[in-house]
């Protein structure tokens, strides 16, 4: 029998949050302003939140959530051939015995949340996303909106399924661009000039998503490596309003409402630095605890954790990792979206400041002159 580990909300420094994340190189006084930031603005919102779970809609939402992850979870281990191999959760091994047993037919009578499928494919991870100072040195505008991000890296195969709430009135929020960011196994960027980093016309790691009817987007890419000062974290950024363009790219004319980073237990980072080819990453680890987030966003109330299943038995076959995440879709972040480049038609081209205040000051901006043909620039 599979033994799972049951994990404390005290670890919240594995969570989904915005802010209170610094940079390498961020100064105290940064810092202090940013945990300042995210406390004030985390206080508001689980109230907000705690009011969305009694509205007439949230549970048929969360019924439609668990449905949809469930029905993930099964295709991923389909396409993978691992039918005959027991997942592993989070979430305890009793629950999760249940969970076996159903059948996952959903065509004729669908899921509710009486069903054992809700132990483990409703997200009790919740974010409230609070802005960032600074967005990091390695935001590209104008990436390709796809779902597969991976590019052929090698890594541990990560699906997200992120679900976007609006926190002012508790509905999901359709038709907004999901920017993901994140380094690949061995903590190296696509998309920079940046010494060290993949180069101006790699993409790996990176990709828009548009939300749909129930602010859902989906991803494949890897599980993110790590770099020097920072734990393994992936970075996002939601945009309303923005134009997409027919060669699947977009103009960077929308409002971004929210600057974060995506972050992991503990345990599974450690699980993942000892498989191939994490382990041949000569840069030091940082750990969660390190990291510089804010450990008491957890409470009795309110889970932070990223919450996943691993696909089989085997953490090299992949995971699927889920949250509900609860944005202010009133808040406009543009002030922070200072981008290290440009990705256009025919390549990227560098910021002549380098992006989003890395080590923690401001700076970046599009690059000057007349964009290329087809490109995606924005007025």
């Amino acid at each position: 029998m599979v033994q799972l580990r049951k994990i404390a909300a005290s670890l919240a420094a594995c969570s989904f949050i915005g802010a209170a994340v610094a940079h390498p190189g961020d100064s105290a006084e940064v810092i202090k302003q940013e945990r300042a930031m995210h406390n004030h603005a985390q206080a508001g919102a689980r109230r907000a939140i705690t009011g969305c779970a009694t509205t007439p809609g949230a549970a048929a939402l969360k019924s439609r959530s668990v449905a949809r992850r469930a029905a993930t979870a099964q295709a991923l281990r389909e396409k993978r051939s691992l039918s005959d191999k027991r997942m592993r959760s989070k979430r305890d091994q009793t629950e999760l015995e249940k969970y076996l047993e159903v059948n996952h037919d959903a065509s004729a009578t669908g899921y509710s949340l009486d069903t054992p499928l809700d132990v483990i494919f409703d997200s009790n991870s919740t974010a409230a996303l609070v802005p960032e100072v600074t967005i990091g040195p390695y935001w590209v505008a104008g990436e390709l909106i796809r779902t597969d991000v991976t590019d052929n890296q090698a890594g541990v195969p990560l699906h997200l399924d992120l679900q976007f709430i609006d926190l002012n009135t508790c509905e999901a929020v359709p038709n907004m661009l999901i920017d993901i960011w994140a380094c690949n196994a061995t903590g190296i960027y696509s998309g920079v000039s940046s010494r060290g980093q993949g180069g101006l016309d790699t993409t790996h790691g990176r990709g828009i998503q548009t939300t749909d009817a129930d602010g859902v987007v989906q991803f494949d890419t890897i599980f993110p490596g790590h770099y020097t000062g920072r734990t393994p974290h992936i970075h996002l950024m939601s945009t309303e309003n923005a134009t997409v363009l027919s060669n699947n790219t977009y103009v960077t004319d929308g409002k971004p409402n929210h600057i974060g980073q995506l972050f992991f237990d503990q345990d599974l980072i450690t699980a993942v630095e000892l498989l191939a080819p994490y382990n041949t990453n000569t840069q030091r680890l940082t750990l969660n605890a390190n990291d510089g987030i804010d450990a008491q966003t957890a409470t009795a109330d309110y889970d932070p954790f990223v919450d996943y299943v691993q696909l089989s038995d085997d953490l090299a076959d992949g995971l699927l990792a889920y949250l509900t995440v609860f944005v202010d879709t009133a808040a406009n972040q543009t002030a922070y979206a200072h981008a290290a480049a440009h990705y256009y038609e025919t390549g990227g081209v560098a910021s002549p400041g380098g992006g989003g205040g890395f080590p923690g000051s401001p700076g970046g901006g599009f690059p000057g002159g007349p964009p290329p043909p087809n490109s995606t620039r924005g007025a």
